[in-house]
C-alpha cells in the first residue's frame, strides 16, 4: 500500500483502504472460496489480501487493463508467496468475464473498477456465481 502512495500519488485514492483488506479476506474465508474474481485491481493490494485466504489450489482471476500498475502487484504477490494463486488478465474486464465458463463456478467476486461498468459486470458474474457465492462492490455511490 505504501508503494502505491509513493509511486502513484495522483491515483493512490484508487487503492482499497487498509480496512477493506481484512474484510475481503474474511469474506473469502467465510464463503470457503476457491474461485475468486476481482474486477479492477490497480496495484494489487486487495488481490493480495484475498489470495492469502485461498487454499493452495485456489485461484483468483484478477482483471485489469494496466500493465504498469499491475506490475507492482506482481512483486508483492511473489514476496507473499501467493503469485501462483493469481491469474492476472490484462484486457477489458467484460471480455475476460464473457470468456469464462457460463456455469456457476465463482465463489466470491469483488468489483472495484470503473463504476459505470458495474451493471454489466454484475450481469456477467451473477450466472457464473455458485449457490451461496457473494459479490462485493466498492464505492457503488461514488460520484452519484
Amino acid at each position: 500500500m505504501d508503494t502505491t502512495y509513493a509511486r502513484f500519488p495522483d491515483h493512490a485514492g484508487m487503492v482499497s483502504s487498509e480496512e477493506q483488506a481484512p474484510l475481503l479476506a474474511f469474506l473469502v474465508r467465510l464463503v470457503g472460496a476457491r474461485h475468486v474474481v476481482e474486477v479492477g485491481r490497480f496495484t494489487g493490494f486487495s488481490a493480495l489480501a484475498m489470495a492469502q485466504e485461498l487454499p493452495a489450489d485456489g485461484t483468483l482471476i484478477a482483471c485489469d487493463i494496466s500493465e504498469e500498475w499491475t506490475a507492482y502487484g506482481r512483486d508483492a504477490w511473489e514476496k507473499a508467496g501467493v503469485a501462483d494463486r493469481i491469474d492476472l488478465r490484462i484486457a477489458p474486464a467484460l471480455d475476460t468475464l464473457r470468456a469464462m465458463p457460463a456455469e456457476p463456478h465463482i465463489d466470491f467476486a469483488y468489483l472495484d473498477a470503473d463504476k459505470g461498468g458495474y451493471i454489466a459486470y454484475w450481469e456477467e458474474l451473477v450466472p457464473r456465481m455458485r449457490q451461496g457465492g457473494v459479490i462485493a462492490t466498492d464505492n457503488v455511490l461514488t460520484a452519484g
